[in-house]
């Protein structure tokens, strides 16, 4: 008896490991996209242009131009989900006035990586909030290219 339960939990365990590994594989790695402004990501900033955005670990993400002059690594550590099917890749960002924060990368439609808020962008939304009165900050989302 203990050994039938033994093998049915052996079996279990090595379902889910395949189960989760299939999800992984099924998640790119990789998109490019055309980001019409500047753009603040960590402590970089990046000039408008083509980007690629690279999962490098399960907490981190690649940016890099599409000249490959700029390139940073950010932390990501936050898994986030979304139902929205139709939403599509893409990268959301944070705007205070003229400055732009990237705050989502969504590498699949479902499954996106959150970054985490910067000391820059903490301080850029305590002036902003001053300045207009606790509005929050807008959200802007920019579609991965196809």
């Amino acid at each position: 008896m203990k050994n039938n339960i033994q093998k049915s939990i052996a079996i279990l365990g090595l379902f889910f490991m395949l189960a989760v590994g299939s999800v992984s594989a099924q998640t790119p790695e990789k998109m490019e996209v055309n980001i019409p402004f500047d753009f603040t990501a960590g402590k970089v900033t990046f000039k408008a242009g083509t980007y690629s955005f690279k999962r490098v670990s399960d907490n981190s993400l690649a940016i890099r131009s599409a000249d490959g002059k700029r390139n940073s690594l950010v932390l990501a550590p936050l898994a986030i989900g979304s139902r929205d099917s139709k939403a599509g890749e893409r990268v959301i960002f944070n705007k205070y006035g003229e400055q732009y924060f990237l705050s989502q990368v969504w590498l699949h439609v479902e499954i996106g990586r959150q970054l985490f808020t910067s000391g820059e962008e903490k301080k850029a939304a305590r002036e902003y909030k001053l300045a207009y009165k606790n509005v929050s900050p807008q959200r802007v989302e920019v579609a991965a290219r196809k």
